[in-house]
């Protein structure tokens, strides 16, 4: 299984959204992915807010790496939902992603964004599709 610092260095080398978020994964296992990150001005909006594609970005990253501790060759996102609940402006900013159902072809992920007083301020779920060899 691919471990937190396998994970942030193959991105960090390869990702150019990845570095410039500065995200860095804190918690690879079987399941599971815990990503975070600081505030910078480029990844907010009007209003100093977190921006919501880079919400999604996070909660894609995290769900993505979550999926890949399962027994996989390849996975991609099929399908993602969001839901907006609070604005994120304290930072850290942190995504912890669940994988709650493991089929054969298909996972199915919950995934929670949390400011940095450890409100929930987005909450996500989706599918992805499993490649197995």
């Amino acid at each position: 299984m691919i471990t937190e610092d396998e994970v942030n260095k193959l991105l960090s080398e390869n990702e150019a959204l990845f570095r410039f978020m500065g995200a860095k994964f804190e918690k690879v296992e079987r399941g599971v992915a815990k990503l975070s990150f600081e505030y910078k001005e480029e990844l907010s909006r009007i209003g100093g807010m977190l921006h919501g594609a880079i919400i999604f970005a996070a909660m894609d990253y995290s769900g993505s790496y979550a999926v890949r501790t399962l027994d996989v060759k390849e996975a991609y996102t099929l399908e993602f939902n969001v839901v907006f609940l609070k604005a994120m402006k304290i930072p850290p900013f942190t995504f912890l992603a669940r994988v709650v159902r493991e089929t054969k072809r298909y996972a199915y992920v919950e995934v929670e964004g949390f400011d940095g007083n450890n409100e929930l301020c987005a909450k996500g779920n989706g599918i992805w599709h499993l490649i197995r060899d």
